[in-house]
């Protein structure tokens, strides 16, 4: 019959008997299924062997490397070494090694938890509310996905700083010139998928300042406009500009705003689009300045924002010199 696998019993027994092949290997010799295998084994009277006699063999320290090390799949697996699934799941059994589940079964690249310092933390959650996107891949993944987009080669250099000691980077640059950044990370990273700012960042001092810098460095900037140093952040999340504001008030840090800009629809030379009003705050009192770099120095990570920030300082400081500290 047109389709039928033709293969004798003589071929057979020196496949099966002679060499020791599997039947996983015997049928991808010949291009049948594992089940036609065993049917013609049944249909010649060959003596099946028993489960694991005569197999080929494969250690623990081999199945530890390929599994465990290498963390390849059993599917992966089988097609490395003609080993069938079924028999590496047993010798996985066999061997004391826990199989992965389908979340971890997906990660392939080594990562590494969250220090657990706070004043990082800190940082990172200001720079995450400021400029990165934050996503599980899927309800019950162990992957925490950070993205962003940018066509400035430093922040796209700074958020990979940020975070290649603890996962997987990927960049890709488009034909438009804007670079995509994508890190995946494991489950100590969970605190960034909120963009509320938390309790103890907002009634410590310390760990406000680290949080005001991650933020600043994805969405604020130091400027001279009118040979006058300035600071200014911007978002379109009010409330948390509003806190900023409040917060730096209370360290005697003069701050205006927020401001409500009529940006809905415009859409800035590098092609970004908003799609709602953006806010922003402002602080442009020379002493104020002097005392929010201070604070702010030490933090800021960007190295154009830093580049900006001593530069906005040189121009006070000139200001002072030629026409005293009004």
């Amino acid at each position: 019959m047109k389709g039928t696998i033709q293969i004798t019993k003589e071929e057979l027994v020196s496949l099966y008997e002679k060499e020791k092949l599997t039947t996983f290997q015997i049928a991808k010799k010949i291009g049948c299924c594992q089940a036609t295998i065993w049917k013609k084994l049944n249909k010649y009277n060959i003596k099946p062997r028993l489960p694991g006699a005569e197999r080929i063999k494969i250690s623990k320290e081999q199945i530890k490397e390929l599994y465990i090390n290498k963390k390849l799949s059993t599917w992966k697996i089988e097609k490395e070494t003609n080993i069938p699934r079924g028999t590496i799941h047993r010798k996985l059994k066999e061997f004391g090694l826990v199989a992965r589940d389908r979340s971890d079964s997906h990660i392939i690249h080594k990562r590494k938890d969250f220090s657990g310092d706070l004043m990082e933390k800190a940082y990172l959650i200001g720079f995450r509310i400021g400029d990165l996107g934050v996503r599980r891949i899927w309800p019950n993944s162990k992957t925490i996905c950070i993205a962003s987009g940018s066509t400035i080669k430093e922040q796209i250099d700074l958020i990979e700083s940020l975070f290649r000691r603890y996962g997987k980077v990927r960049i890709k640059t488009t034909k438009n010139n804007k670079t995509n950044i994508w890190v995946g990370l494991n489950n100590s990273f969970d605190f960034l998928l909120s963009k509320e700012v938390p309790v103890w960042i907002k009634i410590n001092d310390k760990y406000f300042i680290s949080f005001l810098a991650g933020f600043t460095d994805a969405e604020g900037s130091f400027f001279i406009a009118s040979n006058m140093a300035s600071y200014s952040i911007g978002n379109y999340d009010k409330k948390i500009l509003e806190l900023i504001s409040k917060k730096l008030n209370n360290l005697l840090i003069i701050c205006r705003g927020p401001y409500e800009g009529k940006t809905k629809k415009y859409v800035n030379p590098q092609g970004y689009g908003h799609n709602q009003n953006y806010f922003n705050i402002r602080v442009n009192r020379k002493d104020s300045l002097l005392k929010l770099f201070s604070i702010l120095k030490p933090y800021i990570r960007h190295k154009n924002k830093i580049e900006a920030l001593k530069k906005a300082e040189n121009n006070i400081n000139m200001r002072n010199e030629q026409y005293g500290q009004r």
